[in-house]
């Protein structure tokens, strides 16, 4: 059976994907427990804002997969 083997840049982009993601699932979570007050709008950028990093570590994971081979 053979293994696969992570370069060092492709577990970083890894790492920062998970932990992206995770942010965007803690602000999306945020964002349902205050829909009903005051601080909605604040709620929804920071979940905004989570998404869009998110998108951005799994666009840079992607790249480099395609373009290093790995």
């Amino acid at each position: 059976m053979k293994r696969l083997m992570l370069c060092e840049e492709k577990g970083r982009l890894l790492d920062a994907y998970v932990t992206a993601t995770d942010r965007q699932a803690e602000a999306v979570k945020a964002l349902s427990a205050v829909a009903a007050k005051d601080n909605f709008r604040e709620a929804l950028a920071h979940a905004e804002q989570a998404r869009q990093d998110a998108e951005e570590a799994r666009l840079a994971l992607h790249l480099h997969s395609k373009t290093h081979g790995c």
